[in-house]
């Protein structure tokens, strides 16, 4: 026993001077030496350091390599500028390295680095580097700085941990989008990530945040993210944020949004911009649609706003999302020199309007989109490419309260120009789409409106009242002043009955001739008054319903009749197909008039057939008879015939089958 004490003593002794030793050399100059001989002996050919530096009287114990570099076979080496450790108790009876704390100072890395270690080997109750450059495939970060708690080396290329981490940098790069005073602080679980702050600069924008991240529901909750001073413009990369977002959604990640504000920003884009915005966004869910939120809310304030050519001014305006429906609490703005107040409830399918107020609009309307109102084009613009295919979508538009006042309307568009000052309207109870058909199918509606000017026709105080019981539309009452005369009318349709059989009745006292040549496309510049009866009906749903049931008759009576200007040039004009321009009604001009008389205009109407009686004009010298007859199935079989004489000239012209034949007769004889 004596002998085997003898032993252990001179072993400890031993230990204890090999320790002295290696303490003494670790003060020289041979301490890197030393160090790294001792990590060559442990089995790590391609570690080695500058300088060591320790401390034997701090708690725990702290040992710093100068400039430590490692290489793993044909790798690039990682390299620091120091690393400082300080010694865990625990290292003394557990397996593997472990660290109070592991400090890495000035790193620069191109690549995930991949520590070819036995997983658990090496251990930190809190791991930081600082001074570090990364650049790696979509995420660069310069003087970085990464904290982490309760760390190891893994199979994963950044180890694992869990408690505590935060990141900071001066910037960083994700997908070319260049961020600036990142930071990032949050603990992570075996099933969580939660971000308690996050703050960063963007596009001129200072963001702040919170939000957790749920491994096993693949889940982002977002509980609050703000931004202020927020600037894109026509540069910003938004087909960068499209892919982002197309590989987000591949990925099967969802987001749940509870808190979104956007302060004092603007945007510009070609379709759309706006200035000074305050947005707040509340519990919205990606990548759900807007009819797929369950309980989403959305504030909106601005000093301007454009969509396409409408600006709108001091818009404000509140959403509520459910699903299938969107609530338009309250929505205003200046806009066109008036300003507009709704409030409405939209579904996929149909637009309820329960409120819409326009007071002091005045909007001179772009011609693609009066033409396109006509059915004479296809949409040409996005507004109107956006608004047809919102239209051929809706099958449901209700006007609860309408009220439009003060209001000006005006149309450039070359086949119907137009006018409209003073307008007011008042409604109520409207459903004016139906199963995707317009028309008056409940509901009561007033419209009046000042100077009106359509076609060189003009207008005072014209007034419509109209009203519709379950699909029975009436019009109750038209009164048109034109000029010195009065249009008077009524219609009745019947839109719940198939087909929508419809009546229409007008009388017209005093109305000027003028209308003959600008509204019916008579070749007849006259000038004069006439009185006119309207029978009508027939079916109006469809046009070919239209086309084989339109019966009825139009009377119209001629007095003080002129022709402006001559007989003669009359003559010439039908003979070289010119039209002649006729003088506005409002003109205040005196023409020359050539008197005349005109017999009385009768047209019949027979199932689409219609007939013109002939019609007698008689001037001094001029003589004509027009008549004819065509039928709205078949626009080709038109058959109309002039018959003019002027002293020895005669004139005789038909249009058919879309075509003009033409045959004179002058004074000389000669046949043309």
């Amino acid at each position: 026993m004596r002998f085997l004490a003898k032993i252990l003593a001179t072993l400890i002794i031993l230990l204890l001077m090999a320790a002295t030793i290696m303490a003494i050399l670790l003060h020289t100059r041979h301490s890197a030496a030393l160090v790294n001989t001792l990590l060559r002996g442990a089995g790590y050919e391609g570690a080695q350091v500058a300088a060591v530096q320790y401390s034997l009287q701090s708690d725990p114990l702290h040992l710093r390599l100068i400039q430590p570099r490692w290489q793993q076979h044909n790798a690039p080496a990682l390299a620091a500028e120091q690393l400082d450790l300080w010694l865990s108790p625990a290292s003394f009876y557990r397996r593997g390295w472990h660290f109070d704390s592991l400090l890495i100072q000035g790193v620069t890395l191109n690549r995930v680095p991949a520590l070819e270690l036995e997983n658990g080997l090496i251990n930190a109750r809190r791991l930081a580097v600082t001074q570090l450059t990364l650049s790696v495939p979509g995420l660069q970060l310069d003087n970085a700085r990464l904290e982490l708690d309760n760390w190891q080396n893994s199979a994963q290329a950044w180890g694992d941990f869990s408690g505590d981490f935060r990141l900071s940098a001066e910037q960083a790069t994700w997908h070319n989008q260049t961020l600036q005073q990142v930071l990032i602080d949050g603990e992570r679980d075996a099933r969580t990530w939660t971000v308690y702050g996050l703050s960063l600069n963007w596009q001129g924008a200072r963001f702040h945040g919170q939000a957790e991240y749920q491994t096993d529901a693949h889940n982002l909750i977002i509980h609050q993210l703000s931004a202020s001073g927020l600037k894109i413009d026509q540069d910003f990369p938004i087909q960068t944020l499209l892919d982002l977002s197309a590989q987000v959604r591949e990925s099967e990640l969802s987001v749940d949004l509870r808190r979104l504000d956007i302060l004092d920003s603007s945007l510009e884009h070609q379709e759309y911009s706006t200035s000074n915005a305050n947005l707040a966004l509340e519990n919205w869910r990606w990548p759900g649609t807007l009819w797929q939120q369950q309980d989403a809310r959305l504030s909106l304030g601005a000093d301007t706003l454009r969509w396409h050519d409408l600006l709108l001014d001091a818009p404000l305006t509140e959403l509520h999302f459910t699903p299938e429906q969107i609530s338009l609490n309250g929505f205003s703005a200046r806009m066109l020199e008036g300003y507009l107040r709704a409030e409405a409830t939209l579904t996929p399918e149909a637009m309820l309007l329960h409120q819409l107020e326009l007071k002091g609009i005045r909007w001179v309307m772009p011609e693609a989109i009066q033409a396109w109102l006509m059915h004479d084009s296809t949409p040409q613009t996005p507004l109107q490419a956006h608004v047809d295919q919102w239209w051929r979508k809706l099958d449901t538009l209700t006007v609860d309260q309408l009220s439009v006042g003060y209001s000006q309307l005006t149309g450039t568009y070359a086949p119907l120009p137009f006018q409209i000052n003073d307008i007011n309207l008042d409604g109520t109870g409207l459903v004016l789409l139906r199963q995707g058909q317009p028309g008056l199918w409940q509901g009561e509606l007033n419209a009046g409106a000042g100077f009106t000017h359509v076609r060189q026709i003009t207008l005072h105080d014209p007034l419509l009242t109209m009203s519709s019981q379950a699909g029975h539309w009436q019009i109750t009452r038209l009164n048109l002043p034109i000029e010195e005369g009065l249009l008077e009318g009524s219609a009745d349709i019947q839109l719940s009955e198939a087909g929508w059989p419809w009546t229409l009745s007008l009388t017209g006292d005093s109305l000027p001739s003028q209308m003959m040549h600008h509204w019916f496309g008579l070749p007849l510049p006259l000038q004069g008054k006439m009185d006119i009866s309207v029978q009508a009906s027939g079916l109006g749903q469809f046009h070919r319903g239209l086309a084989y049931s339109l019966d009825g008759h139009l009377n119209a009576a001629f007095r003080q009749q002129a022709l402006i200007p001559s007989e003669a040039s009359l003559l010439q004009s039908w003979q070289n197909g010119e039209t002649l321009a006729v003088t506005p009604l409002s003109s205040d001009k005196t023409p020359v008039r050539s008197p005349v008389t005109l017999s009385p205009l009768k047209l019949r109407a027979d199932r689409g057939r219609i007939t013109l009686q002939p019609l007698t004009l008689q001037g001094q010298q001029l003589t004509a008879e027009l008549q004819g007859e065509w039928d709205l199935a078949t626009p080709s079989g038109r058959e109309i015939e002039l018959n003019a004489s002027d002293g020895c000239q005669q004139l005789t012209k038909r249009w058919h089958n879309h075509q003009q034949d033409m045959s004179v007769l002058s004074c000389e004889r000669n046949s043309i």
